[in-house]
């Protein structure tokens, strides 16, 4: 709920913020010993190549430009799910590739209460050990991936 007078109020993230983890998430992505160069995002984005290079300055640079928004949505779908969320890091908000292919409902509940079930031995004496951590990590990403395709499903059959 927006608060009254809200224009008057500091903004949630400031434009420097914002605009540094931008310049930092492409530089984590693109560059000299990173998967992708500057050249071959332009090539898959479009975006041209002094965009992406004056967006990867430093924000207090007077050089920096940030990317136009449809530049940087279209780096953002080339690049994927990292990339916007080291974009998105000061918010707290996570974002998540959907997941791939079908699985049917008694699969997914079936592989949902397997999980459970490996959460719960390790949590059994209030304590997740080191040597548990290995398998919650993998655990967590089975069950945020399952309950993506559940919202997924969810979302495409409402009406």
């Amino acid at each position: 709920m927006p608060k009254e007078g809200a224009a008057n109020n500091d903004l949630l993230v400031g434009s420097v913020e914002a605009r540094n983890a931008i310049r930092w998430s492409l530089r984590l992505h693109i560059g000299r010993g990173r998967r992708y160069s500057v050249a071959e995002v332009s090539e898959g984005t479009g975006v041209p190549v002094w965009q992406l290079n004056q967006a990867m300055i430093e924000a207090e640079d007077s050089k920096h430009r940030p990317l136009p928004p449809e530049s940087f949505m279209s780096v953002a779908t080339f690049l994927g799910s990292s990339f916007l969320q080291g974009c998105i890091k000061p918010t707290g908000i996570c974002v998540f590739d959907p997941p791939e292919g079908e699985v049917s409902p008694g699969q997914m509940a079936a592989n949902n209460t397997d999980d459970n079930a490996t959460l719960v031995r390790a949590a059994i004496d209030d304590v997740f050990d080191e040597d548990e951590c290995p398998d919650l990590i993998e655990v967590g990403n089975r069950m945020i991936a399952r309950g993506m395709r559940l919202r997924s499903l969810a979302l495409t059959r409402q009406r």
